[in-house]
């Protein structure tokens, strides 16, 4: 006897491919914001480390050239920074959109899924039924020619 087979098979794997590709999508973005906030950090610290070397450099006698470096540094970074914060609040909406995304491909492929090991349990109990009655048959053949055999006769 064959074995299961699923009508919407292909349609099930062309689902699990698009949610496969929903969660590449979606981790390569998320990894694109570790990144991003990875240089935010880095940046806050050069920052940080750079008021302590100005702080230091106004105490006692005035480096100005300190001063001066600082100021030139510290525009382009907090610039760089901006740049890269607005560039994050526009990844936060893409990361939703594909989160959505990975969310009715999941929603889709379970759908599907569901109706697949619905049709499997059906087809199993009918071929549980179908073994059941193939077997009765064989031990009644059985039964009759042994009862045959031995010249009696089958009652009724």
């Amino acid at each position: 006897m064959a074995g299961f087979r699923f009508k919407l098979d292909p349609v099930l794997k062309h689902r699990g491919m698009i949610e496969n590709q929903c969660q590449h999508n979606l981790a390569k973005l998320m990894r694109q914001r570790h990144i991003m906030h990875t240089q935010l950090r880095q940046m806050q610290e050069t920052i940080s480390r750079s008021k302590h070397q100005l702080a230091s450099a106004l105490v006692g006698r005035v480096d100005v050239n300190q001063i001066h470096q600082f100021s030139r540094h510290s525009g382009p970074v907090v610039l760089r920074e901006q740049k890269i914060v607005i560039a994050l609040a526009q990844l936060e909406v893409r990361i939703d959109a594909a989160r959505q995304a990975l969310l009715d491909a999941t929603r889709n492929r379970k759908a599907l899924q569901l109706l697949r090991d619905k049709e499997f349990r059906l087809w199993r109990r009918l071929t549980n039924v179908r073994d059941v009655a193939r077997v009765d048959e064989i031990t009644s053949q059985r039964y009759a020619r042994e009862l045959a055999e031995a010249g009696l006769e089958a009652p009724s």
